[in-house]
């Protein structure tokens, strides 16, 4: 499926379903980081601090300006939790470690947490 398709797929289901609004900054390949951009659809494993909750969970994501986000740099996403309610309460200001297997790849902070509408 094309990026343009899933960032389709994923907006259309935010009335239903909600999401969560981030700012992310993917850590550089020096970093431990990815070696190449990703783009809206990308789905990963994401970390709470271990004192809120000890698992990962998955949720794509898209991306709100830009059309891919490359290592080092950073930009607005929206997370789309496959299982909400596996999650742990997020609120604004929470970090999340951004997971590729074992491997933290990026970090993002919580701007908002944005329910349903329908």
């Amino acid at each position: 499926m094309s990026a343009e398709s899933e960032h389709s797929r994923w907006t259309a289901a935010e009335p239903e379903r909600g999401y969560i609004r981030a700012r992310l900054r993917l850590l550089t390949a020096g970093q431990g980081g990815r070696q190449n951009p990703i783009r809206s659809g990308y789905r990963s494993h994401w970390g709470f601090p271990p004192d809120l909750h000890p698992d990962s969970h998955d949720a794509p994501l898209t991306l709100e300006v830009v059309k891919t986000l490359s290592p080092g740099e950073q930009a607005m996403v929206r997370l789309h939790p496959l299982v909400p309610d596996l999650w742990p309460p997020v609120t604004s200001g929470l970090r999340l470690s951004m997971y590729e297997g074992a491997r933290i790849v990026g970090r993002a902070d919580v701007v908002e947490v944005v329910p349903p509408t329908r």
